[in-house]
C-alpha cells in the first residue's frame, strides 16, 4: 500500500501540480449524504468494519450503504459528541454537556453528574483498557476512570483534557495545554515544551504502532520515543503549525492542520488540500482503517482516501400528506409541515407536499388526488418510488390511495410507494373525543371528511381496505400522559391528544408495524409555547424515528413493537350545551354533577376566543388564577406549568384546538355552573359546547339493533341506565346528516319508552327515507342525574344494488372479479372486493372507486396476483362485495357476501 499511494501522489504531482486533479483523490460525505451532521469530531472502527463518526449533532454508524444515526433522542447523553470508542459489543460516546452514554446492543446508559460520581458532563476525551476499564478525560475536571459502577477521579495540573490515549500497558497519556501527562498506575509525569515538546499547548496525541508518542502542538508535531524528541513544522514541510488530529500506520504519518493534511512517508512531507478533494483544509480527527484508508473529520463534512466502500445513503423523494385541515393557503410553508420539511431538507432528501387534498373531498376524491401527486413527483425527480410520510387523517387518505384500484392495478403507480410512515392517524375512528366530533360533524355539513373520522365510517372503511403486503406501514402514536402541562389527559385511555393508542394502532397486515412515544397531536403551524413534544416539531421524533428509516434501504420497522393497549370505552358524559355567543357576550349554563369524583370540565369554540370559569355548588369560583396548575398554549396565562392558587384543580387552554378544560380531582355533587365570556370582537357567531367528562359508576349505555338500513325499515334504539334507574326522561334527537348540502334539516326528537321498570329505554323509529348517515344523540335526565351518548348509523340510499351475475378470472397477473351492477342513477360509487380462504383467512382487500352510468352494467376489479403470491395463502378463494356510494361519505348501498368462490388456485401461481 505504500507503494501505491507513492506512485499516486508521484503521479498526482506532476500530472496536475497547476490545474490539481480533475478527480479528487477523495471520497467526501456530507449531512446530505447520511452523516448525522457535517462538524466530524471523531473517527472510530467496530470489529466488523462499521465506522463510527461522532459529530456536533449525533454519531453516525456508516458501512456500506447503510447510514443510522442517534442522537440525544436515541438516549445519547448530549447530542453533541466528542469521542467515540467501541469495545467489543459496546460502543461509549463522550458527549459535551451530556456525559458519558454507552450503547450495548440496543441499550443506552447514560452516566451524568445526577446520577453517577462522574467529575463532568463534559467529557472531551475516552479510552477502553483491556481490563474494560473506561478513562476519560473532561473539561475542567481531569481524568477519571470508570470501573464498573466506580469512579477514580485524577486531577492533573491542567484538568482541561484536549485528548487522552492508552499504551501498550493500558496507562493513560493525556493532552492538555500545559503539556503532556502520563500515568504508570502510581504517579502523573509531565512533559513539557523545556522536557522536547514543540510547544506545551498539545491539542492532539496518538500512539503509534511502534509504541512512539506523536503529540500534536500549536507550533508542529512531537515525536517521542520514550528517550528522545522529534519535532516537524511548517518550515519542515507540514501544511500548518498549529495541529489538531494524527494518525499513523506502519509506514506513514498523518497529520491533521487548520491549513491541511500533511503525510510523512519515507522522511518526506506531502500535503493535501481542498484542491485535492478534501472536504475542508481545517481538520478535526483522523483515524485509518484496516485497510489503510484514512477517514478525514472536518468542520465541513467527512473525507476518505483510499478504496473504501462507503457510498451515500440511498433516499427517495417523501411525500407529505397533511392531516384533516391545513392552512387555507394549502401551501407547504403555511402548514404542519413547514419544519420538518427544513429537517428532510438538510439531510438531502427532496421533500413535495400532496397539494390539493381537502377535508371537502371524500377519501376517495383524496386517493385520486394523491396518486397525480406521486405521479408528478415520479416525473420531476426521475425516482421510480416514494417515502410517504402522512399525519393525522393524512394516514386515511394514503390508505385509501395504497388499498385501492388507483395504486395496486396502475400500470404507473404499481410498488411507487416505498414505505408508510404515518403519525396519529385513527385508524377505528376518533373514540376519545367521539362526542366533540358528532359536534364538528353538526357544524361542518359540506365535508365528508369529518364522518369519514367516524368509528362507523371506519368500520366500513376497514371491511373494504387492507393495507398491501408490498408496502410497510410504521404506525406512530404518541401517549402524553407523561409531558409537562398535559397532565390532565391522565384520566384518559393512552392518546397523544386527540387520538387513542388502541385506534391508531388497530390495523393488521403482515408489514404492519405499531410503535409508540411520547408525542402529542399538534398540527399548528408553530411551535407550542408550552413546549410540548409532537410528531412534526422540535426534531426529536424525526429524530428518533423517521431520518433513519428514509436512509434504510432495507425498510425496517422504525423502532421496536410496541405493546397492546385495551379498546377505549365510551367516554361517560353529561349532556352538551351548546351556544350561540357574539363578541363580548357571556353566558352561564348549569352542569349536574351526581357523584364526588374527579370530573373534567370541556368548552370548546369554533371561532374567536373565550374564557371560562366555574362556579361549584358551594359557590367557590375556580378560574385560571385561583386552581393550583395552570397552562396556556398562548402564554397568557403562564409559559408552562406554575403554582397559582390553592384550589385543588387543573386548567389547560389549547388555542390549537379552540378548547378550555377544568381538571377537578373531586368535583362536589351537585349543579355546577360554567360561565363562558367571548372575548373577542370578531363579526362571526361563535359556537361554543359545554359539558363535563365523568369519573362516575352511573353509565348511559345506548345503541342501535343496526348499523346500516334500507329505506323505511324501522331502526330500533335502546338506551339503558347502568343502575338501572325507573322514571328517567330518556329522548334521542335525530339528525340527518345530509350529502353535502348546508342546511341538513331540523332534528326531530323522540322519548323513549321505559320496559316494565327495567331501566331499559327502547324506541323504533320509522319513516326515515333519505339515505346516508344520521346522528342519534341519547340524553338521560332525572332526580340528580344527566347522561348523553351519541352513535351514527346509515341508511342506504338505494342508489344501485348488486345483480347476481358475478364471477372470477384468474392469470398469472392476479383474479379480476366481475360483478353485475343496476344504478338508479349515475354517479360515484365504489366497489370493496375482499378475498379469504375457506376458514376465513383475509388473502387480499380493496376497493375500486367506479363512475356508473344509470342501469345495468358489468363492474371489473382486479386483485393483483403479487399480493396473492406474498400471502402465500393458496385458494380456492372466496368472494365478499360491498357497493357504496360515494357521492358524498361513502355509505354502503348492497352487500354480497360469498358471492362467488374461486377454483383452488395456488399463492405460487401468481406473478411476483
Amino acid at each position: 500500500m505504500s507503494y501505491l499511494f507513492t506512485v499516486l501522489l508521484f503521479f498526482y504531482l506532476i500530472l496536475f501540480a497547476n490545474a490539481h486533479a480533475d478527480l479528487p483523490l477523495f471520497q467526501s460525505f456530507v449531512q446530505r449524504d447520511g452523516l448525522a451532521g457535517n462538524f466530524v469530531t471523531r473517527v472510530a472502527f467496530a470489529p466488523d468494519g462499521a465506522a463510527w463518526l461522532a459529530t456536533s449533532k449525533g454519531a453516525t454508524k456508516a458501512q456500506g450503504k447503510s447510514w443510522v444515526t442517534f442522537t440525544s433522542a436515541h438516549g445519547l447523553g448530549n447530542s453533541w459528541v466528542n469521542d467515540i470508542v467501541v469495545s467489543g459489543d459496546k460502543t461509549y460516546f463522550a458527549t459535551n454537556g451530556g456525559g458519558l452514554s454507552l450503547l450495548d446492543g440496543t441499550t443506552w446508559k447514560t452516566f451524568n453528574t445526577s446520577n453517577s460520581a462522574i467529575p463532568s458532563n463534559y467529557v472531551t476525551a475516552m479510552a477502553v483498557d483491556k481490563q474494560n476499564r473506561v478513562w476519560i478525560g473532561t473539561l475542567g475536571y481531569g481524568v477519571s476512570r470508570l470501573d464498573g459502577d466506580q469512579w477514580t477521579k485524577h486531577s492533573l495540573a491542567n484538568n482541561y483534557v484536549n485528548a487522552l490515549a492508552l499504551d501498550a500497558n493500558g496507562n493513560p497519556w493525556v493532552a492538555t495545554s500545559n503539556g503532556a501527562f502520563f500515568f504508570d498506575g502510581k504517579t502523573w509525569v509531565q512533559l513539557t515544551q523545556s522536557t522536547g515538546l514543540a510547544s506545551s499547548r498539545v491539542n492532539t496525541l496518538t500512539i503509534a504502532p511502534d509504541g512512539r508518542l506523536w503529540f500534536g502542538t500549536d507550533n508542529g508535531v512531537t515525536a517521542y520515543d520514550g528517550k528522545t524528541y522529534r519535532s516537524y513544522k511548517k518550515s519542515d514541510g507540514l501544511a500548518d503549525n498549529a495541529v489538531t488530529a494524527i494518525a499513523v500506520d506502519s509506514s506513514r504519518v498523518w497529520v491533521g492542520t487548520t491549513r491541511g493534511l500533511s503525510v510523512l512517508e519515507n522522511g518526506k512531507w506531502k500535503t493535501l488540500t481542498r484542491a485535492d478533494g478534501l472536504v475542508d483544509d481545517t481538520i478535526n480527527a483522523l483515524a485509518i482503517d484496516a485497510n489503510k484508508n484514512v477517514w478525514v473529520g472536518t468542520p465541513h463534512g467527512l473525507s476518505i482516501f483510499g478504496g473504501a466502500s462507503l457510498v451515500p445513503a440511498t433516499t427517495l423523494p417523501v411525500v407529505l400528506v397533511h392531516g384533516w385541515h391545513t392552512a387555507d393557503s394549502d401551501q407547504l410553508d403555511d402548514t404542519e409541515f413547514r419544519f420538518i420539511r427544513r429537517y428532510l431538507q438538510q439531510d438531502g432528501i427532496q421533500v413535495f407536499y400532496a397539494q390539493g387534498i381537502s377535508p371537502y373531498k371524500t377519501l376517495f376524491q383524496n386517493a385520486a388526488t394523491l396518486r397525480d401527486v406521486i405521479a408528478d413527483v415520479k416525473a420531476k425527480t426521475g425516482a421510480k418510488q416514494v417515502d410517504i410520510i402522512a399525519f393525522s387523517m393524512g394516514g386515511l387518505n394514503t390508505r385509501s390511495y395504497l388499498e385501492s384500484s388507483y395504486y395496486q392495478n396502475d400500470a404507473n403507480g404499481t410498488f411507487s410507494v416505498r414505505r408508510a410512515i404515518i403519525l396519529g392517524t385513527p385508524m377505528a375512528g376518533v373514540q376519545m373525543w367521539y362526542s366533540l366530533l358528532t359536534r364538528e360533524i353538526q357544524d361542518r355539513p359540506t365535508e365528508p371528511s369529518v364522518i369519514e373520522l367516524t368509528p362507523e365510517y371506519a368500520d366500513l372503511f376497514n371491511r373494504t381496505h387492507a393495507p398491501p403486503v408490498t408496502v410497510p406501514y410504521d404506525l406512530l402514536i404518541g401517549d402524553v400522559r407523561g409531558q409537562s402541562g398535559l397532565e390532565l389527559l391522565k384520566d384518559f385511555p393512552p392518546n397523544d391528544g386527540l387520538i387513542d393508542v388502541w385506534s391508531a394502532h388497530a390495523l393488521n397486515g403482515p408489514q404492519v408495524r405499531r410503535v409508540t412515544n411520547a408525542d402529542a397531536h399538534d398540527w399548528s403551524p408553530s411551535p407550542s409555547i408550552i413546549n410540548v413534544t409532537a410528531y412534526l416539531y422540535p426534531e426529536q421524533t424525526y429524530q428518533r424515528f423517521i431520518r433513519n428509516a428514509l436512509r434504510d434501504p432495507d425498510t425496517r420497522p422504525i423502532d421496536s413493537a410496541a405493546a397492546p393497549v385495551d379498546p377505549i370505552q365510551p367516554r361517560n358524559i353529561t349532556p352538551m350545551n351548546i351556544d350561540t355567543l357574539r363578541a363580548s357576550d357571556t353566558i352561564t349554563r348549569s352542569i349536574v354533577i351526581d357523584t364526588n369524583r374527579a370530573t373534567r370540565f370541556i368548552s370548546r369554540w369554533n371561532t374567536g376566543d373565550a374564557d371560562v370559569k366555574l362556579r361549584a355548588p358551594d359557590g367557590t369560583l375556580y378560574t385560571p388564577t385561583t386552581v393550583r396548575d395552570s397552562f396556556s398554549q398562548n402564554a397568557v396565562i403562564v409559559p408552562g406549568a406554575t403554582k397559582k392558587g390553592s384550589l385543588d384543580g387543573a386548567y389547560l387552554k389549547a388555542d390549537i384546538g379552540n378548547i378550555i378544560f377544568y381538571s377537578i380531582p373531586h368535583a362536589q355533587s351537585g349543579t355546577w355552573s360554567l360561565i363562558a365570556t367571548r372575548l373577542d370582537k370578531g363579526d362571526k357567531l361563535m359556537l361554543l359546547t359545554s359539558y363535563a367528562d365523568l369519573d362516575a359508576d352511573l353509565k348511559l349505555n345506548a345503541k342501535t339493533d343496526r348499523a346500516w338500513y334500507i329505506p323505511g325499515q324501522p331502526i330500533n334504539i335502546e338506551a339503558s341506565l347502568s343502575n338501572k334507574a325507573s322514571g328517567t326522561d330518556v329522548r334521542v334527537r335525530i339528525e340527518w346528516l345530509g350529502e353535502g348540502k348546508s342546511p341538513r334539516g331540523d332534528a326531530t326528537e323522540y322519548r323513549l319508552s321505559e320496559q316494565a321498570n327495567t331501566g331499559t329505554y327502547t324506541q323504533a323509529i320509522t319513516g326515515l327515507t333519505r339515505g346516508g348517515y344520521y346522528l342519534a344523540r341519547i340524553t338521560a335526565r332525572g332526580t340528580n342525574l344527566a347522561r348523553e351518548r351519541e352513535t351514527i348509523f346509515a341508511v342506504s340510499p338505494q342508489t344501485a344494488s348488486l345483480g347476481t351475475n358475478v364471477s372470477a378470472r384468474a392469470d398469472a397477473s392476479g383474479i379480476t372479479v366481475n360483478a353485475s351492477v343496476n344504478a338508479t342513477r349515475a354517479g360515484d360509487f365504489a366497489l370493496g372486493v375482499t378475498l379469504r380462504d375457506t376458514r376465513g383467512q383475509l388473502v387480499a382487500s380493496l376497493t375500486a372507486p367506479v363512475t356508473l352510468q344509470a342501469g345495468t352494467q358489468s363492474v371489473s376489479v382486479k386483485i393483483p396476483g403479487y399480493q396473492i403470491r406474498a400471502r402465500g395463502i393458496d385458494g380456492p378463494y372466496v368472494v365478499d362485495l360491498i357497493l357504496m356510494d360515494a357521492s358524498f361519505a361513502a355509505v354502503q348501498v348492497d352487500e354480497r357476501t360469498k358471492a362467488f368462490t374461486t377454483d383452488a388456485y395456488r399463492a405460487n401461481d401468481f406473478s411476483q
